[in-house]
């Protein structure tokens, strides 16, 4: 991506409101802590999650899981549990399939599929979405708007799933500077996001769920249900 698209795109992205789209969150933090948001992708396995899930109640630290449908219909327990330990559960599509390959009408057809599935299993509704690799076209994006989904991006991304041992682990997190409002990008799939969690722990850090920051930003009116966007939206291909 050249520098100038890059900066059109940062400034569109800042333009938009969060309850559209987050790439990262709040650079002031409530706290004297730093913010961060922890989020996990591609699950629930039937073995890295667990041991995952057991890192974060150690720390007490919660985060946010882009389940996949199919996944979710292979292990509801460890659904159950995400949600049931304080976790946020967002939707990352029914089979997270190639998104180059992907129709936007069967696109959304998954993204209902996996909602639905998710209310089932916990009786929570899901507000995000993030679509595989991180990747949309505009008929994808005004079709998540229309449904009022919050489109669930990332600012920080350490190739977790490409790490073979924990020595890569260790380096990534020697490199990494944590800011408040980083949303960083790890994979429940694979074995190497524990690690990272419990390397991630530290005093001058809180970690939050993506809605937290929402919730701050877009209160909930009476009825629990979010305000709703408005249906004039732009192009973001």
């Amino acid at each position: 991506m050249s520098a100038l698209r890059q900066l059109l795109k940062s400034a569109f992205t800042a333009a938009l409101p969060q309850s559209w789209l987050m790439t990262r969150g709040p650079r002031a933090s409530v706290t004297e802590q730093k913010e961060i948001a922890l989020t996990f992708d591609d699950g629930p396995h039937p073995e890295h999650t667990p041991r995952l899930l057991d890192v974060l109640a150690e720390g007490g630290v919660k985060g946010t899981f882009f389940v996949i449908g199919e996944q979710t219909l292979r292990h509801p327990k460890l659904v159950r549990r995400i949600a049931e330990e304080g976790h946020e559960i967002g939707n990352h599509t029914w089979t997270h399939s190639e998104p180059s390959r992907t129709p936007a009408n069967r696109f959304l057809e998954e993204v209902t599929q996996t909602r639905r599935m998710i209310h089932n299993l916990t009786g929570r509704d899901c507000r995000l979405m993030r679509p595989p690799k991180g990747v949309l076209t505009i008929h994808k994006t005004l079709g998540l708007w229309r449904q009022q989904q919050t489109i669930a991006l990332w600012n920080k991304d350490p190739k977790d799933f490409a790490m073979t041992d924990e020595t890569q682990v260790h380096r990534w997190l020697e490199s990494y500077r944590p800011r408040s409002g980083d949303i960083v990008l790890l994979h429940d799939n694979h074995p190497r996001a524990a690690g990272a969690v419990e390397r991630l722990k530290r005093d001058d850090l809180r970690f939050v769920t993506m809605s937290e920051w929402l919730d701050r930003a877009h209160p909930r009116n009476e009825t629990g249900a979010e305000h709703p966007v408005k249906q004039e939206v732009a192009d973001v291909r």
